[in-house]
C-alpha cells in the first residue's frame, strides 16, 4: 500500500527560533498529535529540525483516514503560531523513504524500523522539553540521571556492540564530518566537481580517449 503523509514545513522567524521552538513543540506539535491520535487519523509522526529555522513535521495517515480531516486539524493548530513564523508550507506528495530502488532509501524493513525510531525520538524530545520547561515533574523524566541524550545515545551505540573506544572513535568521526558540513566543505567539493565536469564537456575527449 502506498504511504500517505501530510508534511508541514514550519519556517520560524530567525529572531524567534531559539526562544520559541520548545514552546512550538510542546504547545502545538504535541497537542496536534494527541488530537490526531484521539481520532485515529494517523499511524505515526515525527519532527526534525532542518536548516533555515525550519521545523519539519510529518504525520502518516492511518488506513482509511481522510486527508482533508488531517489537513484541517493540522492547519488549524499551526495557524496559532503564525506570528512567530515567516511562512508555513505543506506537502502532500511525500511517500516515505522505504523504496529499495530509490537512491535515497532506508530499504523496506529499514524504513519500518526508522519510522518507529523517529517517532520515539520525537516523543522522547517532547518529554524532555516538558520536564525542562517544568510542565512535568522531574520524576517524569530524570534528566539529571538516566533520561538524557548522552545516556540514550550511549545505549544505542552499545547495542551495536561498540565499547568505550568504539564510541569514542564514532564521536570523533561524526565530529569531523559534522564540522566539515557546517563549514560547507562538501558543498564546495560538489561545486568543484560540477565545474570540472563542465570543463571536460567543453574541452571534448582527451587525446588518450580518442580512437587511434
Amino acid at each position: 500500500m502506498v504511504e500517505q503523509w501530510y508534511v508541514s514545513h514550519v519556517f520560524m522567524k530567525p529572531e524567534t527560533f531559539h526562544k520559541e521552538r520548545d514552546r512550538v513543540l510542546v504547545d502545538v506539535v504535541k497537542p496536534t498529535v494527541e488530537a490526531l491520535e484521539a481520532k485515529k487519523l494517523i499511524q505515526t509522526f515525527h519532527f526534525l529540525f532542518e536548516p533555515n529555522f525550519e521545523i519539519l513535521f510529518r504525520v502518516r495517515l492511518a488506513d482509511g483516514a481522510k486527508l482533508e480531516d488531517v489537513r484541517s486539524l493540522v492547519d488549524e493548530k499551526l495557524e496559532t503560531i503564525g506570528d512567530i513564523c515567516s511562512k508555513i508550507d505543506h506537502d502532500e506528495d511525500y511517500r516515505g523513504e522505504g523504496d529499495p530502488a530509490a537512491d535515497w532509501s532506508f530499504g523496506i524493513e529499514g524504513w519500518i524500523q526508522t519510522q518507529k525510531f523517529l517517532e520515539y525520538g520525537s516523543r522522547t524530545t517532547l518529554l524532555m522539553r516538558e520536564v525542562k520547561m517544568q510542565r512535568k515533574p522531574l520524576t517524569a523524566g530524570r534528566l539529571n540521571s538516566q533520561f538524557n541524550m548522552g545516556k540514550l545515545i550511549h545505549c544505542f551505540l552499545n547495542q551495536h556492540g561498540l565499547d568505550a573506544n568504539g564510541e569514542a572513535r564514532f564521536h570523533i568521526d561524526r565530529f569531523c564530518e559534522r564540522t566539515l558540513i557546517a563549514w560547507g566543505y562538501f558543498d564546495v567539493l560538489d561545486r568543484l566537481k560540477k565545474v570540472e565536469e563542465k570543463l571536460d564537456q567543453q574541452e571534448g575527449p582527451k587525446p588518450s580517449q580518442q580512437k587511434q
